[in-house]
């Protein structure tokens, strides 16, 4: 008896320890060794946390809106200034203005006509443009629904199945026209006759950004095979996909760097053209090189609504260095903003006689992987 009762009194401490050693350490109820609890937890609840595209379109809204507020709160510029600045411009400096940034798509189109042709989409020009003045719609007016990025990808593949090769198409055209941006501002600091001047915090970043992006994306293949291997994903992309051309084709680079070149020429002229129109002869010539590439580039990283707000700032952050004051900095800025509107529209009106209304199941898709 006694040594039954011995027995079963080891198997009870023996399952009550099992029972406190599994509550001690829940994460081995599956079987073999997992990370800590507050870990896991920590892991899935990151991994489970979505964020809709509404949700994503109001914290562009809302930061932009922010932005764009503080500049009358914080930055000390007088609205009514800024209007009278506006009222006094002149007309026909603006529409050259206007007319070297519509013209301006026309270049980038021709660029991307030869990017896409290269991974076998080819496209006639005019066709290119339409679809450039319909992602400029997009990027404005459905930012959180349909990026101008996707809606290129799309009509430009829309038929063909190979979206993967407009991607690459894209993707390449945005890569060359934001090295040639970089450069620009490279060239106005080393070049400029007041480049010493401006604050090191600025020149540095776009300097070692020029340097990285003119060093490293001409070998970018070949690094990534020597550091990644042949089996990597990122190597087989670079090395064995439809984006290899650009690496083998050296004269199709050096064409649409060019081309990149010339558009860059034709917006900084528009620049110009805008602040001729305010009166601002005291901004130097290569300033104009520095400051709009920095500001298209912050735009661009920032996350805003389509760089309202950032743009302003950097535009009145940047002019105000120049000597010019806060009202007519702000004047210029929005200006500017009116002008990619007015792009916009110009869009949307090709949207809507062009006949590319996009399907739903489409909309959706871009949702879910926005």
């Amino acid at each position: 008896m006694s040594a039954n009762k011995g027995n079963k009194g080891a198997t009870l401490e023996k399952d009550l320890s099992a029972s406190v050693s599994l509550e001690a350490r829940p994460s081995q109820l599956n079987g073999g060794d997992q990370s800590p609890p507050a870990r896991q937890s920590i892991t899935a609840r990151l991994n489970a946390v979505k964020i809709s595209p509404t949700v994503k379109l109001r914290a562009k809204i809302a930061i932009s809106v922010v932005l764009f507020a503080s500049l009358f709160l914080f930055g000390k510029v007088d609205l009514s200034k800024s209007v009278d600045v506006a009222l006094k411009a002149n007309p026909w400096y603006l529409l050259v203005a206007v007319t070297l940034f519509l013209g301006s798509t026309f270049l980038n189109a021709h660029r991307w006509k030869l990017l896409a042709s290269a991974v076998g989409l080819h496209q006639p020009l005019l066709k290119m443009v339409q679809f450039c003045f319909v992602g400029i719609f997009f990027n404005l007016f459905l930012p959180s629904t349909v990026g101008g990025d996707f809606s290129r990808c799309y009509y430009l593949s829309k038929g063909t199945g190979k979206y993967s090769h407009a991607f690459y198409s894209v993707l390449a055209d945005r890569t060359v026209g934001i090295a040639v941006l970089f450069l620009f501002a490279s060239v106005g600091i080393l070049c400029g006759p007041g480049g010493d001047g401006l604050p090191l915090q600025l020149k540095l970043p776009i300097l070692l950004g020029t340097v990285g992006l003119f060093s490293v994306l001409p070998f970018l293949p070949t690094l990534a095979l020597r550091l990644l291997g042949p089996d990597n994903w990122i190597s087989k992309q670079l090395n064995n996909s439809p984006a290899a051309v650009y690496w083998h084709n050296k004269k199709l680079m050096a064409i649409t760097i060019g081309l990149s070149v010339v558009m860059q020429i034709v917006i900084v002229m528009c620049h110009v053209a805008i602040g001729l129109a305010l009166g601002l002869t005291n901004i130097p010539l290569w300033y104009y090189f520095v400051f709009y590439p920095s500001v298209a580039v912050l735009g661009f990283i920032t996350p805003s609504f389509n760089g309202i707000g950032i743009r302003e700032w950097a535009y009145t952050y940047f002019l105000t260095l120049a000597g010019v004051d806060r009202a007519p900095a702000l004047t210029y800025a929005i200006i500017w903003l009116s002008l990619t509107t007015l792009a916009s529209l110009v869009g949307g009106l090709v949207y809507l006689l062009g006949h590319f209304k996009m399907p739903k199941a489409d909309k959706d898709a871009q949702d879910q992987q926005e």
